[in-house]
């Protein structure tokens, strides 16, 4: 999907979207006109002409008190109705259930929601005292740390070597990969063994283990994978949690009738 491609036809449509978006971070749940306006960079009038269609429609509330727009009731129904119509969400969680347990760390399912992010749309936390806890609809550019590897590894090289150079690299930790050459390696490496690996490449302190879950054509449709605290892992957790990741991944992969590409 070109998301660019279609971004000037329909302003205001993307602006609700935005919107929605910005409401749905913990740190703006509550969120008064003028900070959605200025930190979303729309013109305060048409930001306001915007929540109040959405507000009609409950997508959004508006708090008189407080003077603070919030996510509407709405959207609870139709949060309900996309659960149901997404059955690989209901393929997936006995595995991503197992995965979490098997490997004593956080699992989750990540799917691309354009062709530049990955975005959360699943998840199983250890029962742990200290785990990694994760916000499904977190995303994460396509160029950062496990995820992203997994799914840029399997495209087609000229369009994979586009889209590295469209999103750049962001430097969120000392660790991360910026050199184009070094992350162009890394896919290598995951292709090669089936799947992909990250160390505090994205948040201090947190590695990433994930690996793709392919569709009928090939195409990774979804990635799978497990986060944790980077100082808990040795090579042999390491090796093991591996394993679980790759064997959830061609499960669900079987299970959606997919088929995964010959190495």
């Amino acid at each position: 999907m070109d998301v660019e491609k279609h971004r000037s036809e329909v302003p205001a449509v993307e602006a609700a979207i935005r919107i929605l978006e910005y409401l749905s971070r913990y740190k703006n749940i509550n969120s008064p006109l003028s900070d959605i306006s200025k930190n979303l960079s729309i013109n305060k009038s048409t930001c306001h002409r915007i929540l109040k269609v959405l507000e009609d429609y409950h997508f959004v509330f508006f708090d008189n008190e407080t003077k603070q727009y919030g996510l509407g009731s709405y959207l609870i129904v139709l949060g309900a109705r996309a659960s149901e119509f997404t059955s690989y969400l209901e393929v997936t969680k006995p595995v991503l259930r197992w995965l979490c347990t098997e490997s004593k760390q956080t699992s989750v399912l990540l799917e691309p929601i354009s062709d530049i992010k990955l975005m959360y749309v699943a998840k199983e936390e250890a029962n742990l005292p200290i785990r990694v806890t994760v916000s499904v609809g977190q995303q994460f550019p396509l160029t950062s740390a496990s995820f992203g590897k997994c799914y840029l590894a399997f495209l087609d090289e000229s369009l994979a070597d586009k889209l590295i150079k469209r999103i750049g690299f962001i430097k969120f930790t000392n660790k991360s990969i910026t050199n184009v050459q070094q992350f162009k390696d890394e896919l290598d490496n995951v292709r090669l063994k089936g799947y992909a690996l990250s160390f505090e490449e994205h948040t201090p302190g947190v590695f990433g283990i994930a690996a793709p879950i392919f569709d009928q054509h090939k195409k990774v449709i979804l990635v799978i994978g497990c986060v944790g605290l980077s100082h808990q892992l040795d090579s042999l957790s390491m090796n093991i949690c591996a394993e679980r990741v790759t064997e959830a991944a061609s499960r669900i992969t079987e299970l959606l009738g997919g088929r995964i590409p010959e190495s």
